[in-house]
C-alpha cells in the first residue's frame, strides 16, 4: 500500500483545481443556464400571455405558477363574462408565437438590445405574480441570462441572442400545440365556455402559430 501524506495531497489538489475553475466551471454554468432557458421559456411566455390577456380584460392576476415539468398555471379573478374568460384562456397558446413575432420584428430592424431589454422587463413584471419557488427560480435564472448578455455580451453576441430568442419562441409556440393538441387543458376550458369541440381550438392555435412562424422566418432570414 502506498501512503501519501495528507498535506501534500491537499497541496496538489489546490494547484490542480485553481487554474481549471474559471475556464471550466463558468462555461458549464452558462450552458446549463441556456439549456434551462430553452426548456422553460415557452412556458413562461404561455403563462405570461394568460396574465396579460386577463389584465387587459379587467381581471386581477392572482397567481402564476411555473412548474419543473415545464407546465404552468395562471389564476385570474374578475367578472365572469364569457368574452373576458374566453380571451384570457385562448391567449395562452398564442403567447410564445406572438412574443416571438414581436421579437423577430425588432430584431429585423436591428433593435437587438430592445428585444433583450423588453424580455428582461417582462420577466421582472411577471416575477411579482409568481407564487411558487420553482417559478421564482425559473424567472430569476432566465433574467440573469439576459442581464449577463446585456451587460457583458458583445454586439454580435446580443444579435445572436436576439435571433435565438425569436426562433425559440416561434418554434416553441408550434411545438406546444403539436405536443398537447386537443388534450390541452386550455382547450377543455374553452369547450366548457363555448361548447365547441377541443379540436376546433387546437386547430386554430396550430394555424395561428404556424402563420407566426412563417412570418417570423421571413423577417429573420
Amino acid at each position: 500500500m502506498l501512503a501519501i501524506p495528507l498535506q501534500s495531497t491537499q497541496h496538489q489538489f489546490g494547484h490542480e483545481l485553481a487554474p481549471l475553475l474559471r475556464p471550466v466551471v463558468i462555461p458549464i454554468a452558462v450552458i446549463a443556464l441556456i439549456v434551462f432557458t430553452v426548456r422553460h421559456i415557452g412556458v413562461i411566455a404561455h403563462e405570461g400571455a394568460h396574465a396579460i390577456a386577463g389584465r387587459s380584460m379587467g381581471r386581477k392576476v392572482v397567481s402564476v405558477k411555473l412548474n419543473s415539468n415545464a407546465t404552468g398555471e395562471t389564476i385570474t379573478q374578475g367578472p365572469e363574462r364569457v368574452p373576458g374568460l374566453f380571451i384570457t384562456t385562448f391567449a395562452g397558446y398564442l403567447g410564445p408565437s406572438l412574443f416571438g413575432l414581436g421579437a423577430a420584428s425588432l430584431t429585423a430592424l436591428g433593435l437587438t438590445e430592445a428585444v433583450l431589454g423588453l424580455g428582461l422587463l417582462f420577466l421582472i413584471i411577471l416575477l411579482f405574480r409568481v407564487r411558487n419557488l420553482f417559478g421564482v427560480i425559473s424567472v430569476l435564472l432566465n433574467g440573469a441570462l439576459l442581464v449577463l448578455i446585456l451587460r457583458y455580451g458583445s454586439a454580435h453576441l446580443q444579435d445572436v441572442a436576439a435571433h435565438g430568442l425569436s426562433w425559440l419562441l416561434l418554434l416553441s409556440g408550434v411545438g406546444h400545440i403539436v405536443v398537447h393538441g386537443s388534450n390541452a387543458a386550455d382547450a377543455a376550458s374553452l369547450r366548457k365556455l363555448t361548447h365547441l369541440p377541443r379540436i376546433v381550438w387546437s386547430t386554430l392555435w396550430l394555424l395561428a402559430t404556424i402563420a407566426a412562424l412563417v412570418a417570423g422566418a421571413r423577417l429573420l432570414t
